[in-house]
C-alpha cells in the first residue's frame, strides 16, 4: 500500500504543466482506485490465510502442536533430525518413537524441513507455513490460558 503512495507522490512531483491536467487527474484517480482495490484484496487474502492456518493447525494432534510450539520457541537451534528427537524426548518427556513419528508427520505436512536417509545433516527448521501455524497454535494456547 505504501508503494502506491510513493508512486503517487513521485508522479505528482514529475508531472507539471496545464496541458496535461486532465490526463494527470485521470492517472491519479486510477492510482487511487488501484490502491483501494489492493487494500480490499489484501484484507481478503489475510482473512483466507488466517482461516487456512486455523484449519491446518486443527488437523494436527496435540503432540504435534506441542512440537510446533517447541520448535517455534527454539527455532534456529540447528539440531539435525536424530539429535532433535533425543532433545525433544528429554525436554518434553515424550518417548523417542512418538517424537520420531510426529516429526515425520510434520515433515510430510510441509511445516518443517529436515534431513532424511538420502539427505542427512540438514538441521530441522520450520517452513514459512510452519511458522505461521506455530504462531497460531501458540497464540491460541495463550488465549485459552487466560480464560
Amino acid at each position: 500500500m505504501a508503494a502506491a503512495d510513493i508512486l503517487k507522490a513521485e508522479f505528482s512531483m514529475r508531472w507539471r504543466g496545464d496541458e496535461g491536467e486532465t490526463r494527470y487527474r485521470r492517472v491519479m484517480e486510477n492510482l487511487e482506485t488501484l490502491q483501494e482495490s489492493l487494500t480490499v484484496h489484501y484484507k481478503e487474502f489475510y482473512a483466507v490465510e488466517r482461516a487456512l492456518i486455523a484449519t491446518a493447525s486443527n488437523s494436527f494432534t496435540e503432540k504435534q502442536r506441542t512440537l510446533l510450539r517447541w520448535l517455534s520457541e527454539f527455532s534456529g537451534c540447528g539440531d539435525v533430525y536424530t539429535v532433535l528427537i533425543e532433545r525433544l524426548s528429554r525436554d518434553l518427556g515424550i518417548p523417542k518413537s512418538t517424537v520420531r513419528w510426529n516429526l515425520r508427520r510434520l515433515r510430510d505436512s510441509g511445516v518443517i524441513t529436515a534431513g532424511d536417509r538420502d539427505n542427512k545433516g540438514i538441521p530441522v527448521e520450520l517452513t514459512e507455513m510452519g511458522r505461521l501455524i506455530a504462531g497460531h497454535v501458540s497464540s491460541t494456547m495463550e488465549g485459552t490460558e487466560h480464560i
